[in-house]
């Protein structure tokens, strides 16, 4: 008899979501890893059936408290993570989507540990790897 396969692990799609308020960027503090204890934008996996952009509108809300009115995607980066034996333990294609402030108090949901507005000039550290080229990118 024929042995079935292994699984062979594949990169997992996510979203991020820049949103801009009075020349300040939205940005959490990651609560699991990868990149627990840093700052990055509001984000996760994409779900069966949505859109980019309605992927990053649900995970902006779910995280942070925050409505916006999502655009279309202007970038993609991978996310490799290895584990404490130097094994890959991550990897995502996290696709970026620019939206639009449309209201919300900002605060700490799900899976961020905490929540704040920052100008480029004053951003938190530590960042996400990538984090000031997709902010660049996002002008």
């Amino acid at each position: 008899m024929a042995s079935l396969p292994q699984s062979i692990p594949t990169p997992k799609v996510g979203v991020i979501a820049i949103v801009w308020q009075q020349q300040q960027v939205l940005l959490v503090k990651r609560k699991y890893p990868p990149h627990a204890g840093h700052w990055g934008f509001p984000g996760g996996k994409l779900e069966w059936g949505e859109t980019m952009s309605e992927g990053a509108a649900r995970e902006l809300l779910e995280e942070t408290g925050i409505h916006a009115e999502m655009q279309a995607p202007f970038a993609c980066y991978d996310v490799l993570a290895n584990d404490e034996q130097g094994e890959l333990a991550h990897h995502y294609v996290m696709v970026a989507v620019s939206g639009h402030y449309q209201g919300g108090q900002a605060h700490a949901a799900d899976d961020a540990e905490a929540v704040g507005w920052f100008s480029p000039e004053a951003l938190p550290s530590p960042l996400c790897p990538d984090l000031k080229n997709i902010l660049d990118a996002s002008r």
